[in-house]
């Protein structure tokens, strides 16, 4: 067993797991960005763009643009509304299966295949961070907000745990435990704490 760590532990592959998360936070927020962007002009003529700025969080803030928005909803349809939510699950989605089928036809894990668990990671991420709000603020949440997040949270951890249990074997679960998540915690430093509010700030 110790052998078969210090073996993991000095695979060349792990300098490119480092650098594919090291890319997590700056893909996983620009990418909602992107999707809110082509999704507000295709089907909400703009409305959402011309009110927020896209930021390094990914997120919208300001109360004060959120009520327009807010008033903006009042004219729009269910897609309108909620259609963006459900549309950025699915790059996570594409990339799980994906990841699966490569999986099914060779076990051997390449870069191509820890880039594609990166993007499975996103949903994966945003699931555990709603499943630990339900728990914790539960109140706040109203019967449709709960039904909502409900299917994604499943639907998400278990593709989480599937990945975990089922498609990584030991060096891989160790792998993602050593070096992803160093990798990880890496990436929110740099980006989110350093370079992405430097080059994508918040304009209030």
């Amino acid at each position: 067993m110790k052998k078969d760590i210090i073996n993991v532990i000095k695979s060349k592959q792990n300098i490119y797991i480092i650098c594919w998360f090291l890319f997590f936070f700056p893909l996983k927020t620009q990418l909602d960005n992107g999707l809110m962007l082509v999704f507000d002009l295709l089907f909400r003529n703009g409305i959402t763009s011309a009110v927020f700025n896209y930021n390094y969080t990914g997120t919208f803030t300001g109360c004060e643009k959120i009520k327009e928005i807010v008033k903006a909803n009042l004219y729009f349809n269910w897609f309108q509304k909620h259609g963006i939510y459900w549309i950025k699950f699915l790059p996570s989605l594409f990339a799980f299966i994906f990841l699966f089928k490569r999986w099914k036809k060779d076990n051997y894990f390449k870069n191509l295949d820890w880039f594609l668990i990166i993007i499975a990671c996103f949903s994966i991420l945003t699931s555990l961070n709603d499943l630990i709000s339900l728990l914790f603020y539960f109140d706040n949440y109203s019967s449709e907000q709960i039904l909502r997040l409900l299917p994604t949270v499943f639907v998400f951890l278990s593709i989480g745990a599937f990945i975990f249990f089922k498609i990584f074997n030991f060096k891989e679960r160790l792998q993602a435990i050593i070096f992803g998540i160093l990798g990880f915690y890496g990436s929110f430093f740099l980006w989110m704490q350093f370079l992405g509010p430097k080059i994508l700030p918040i304009i209030h």
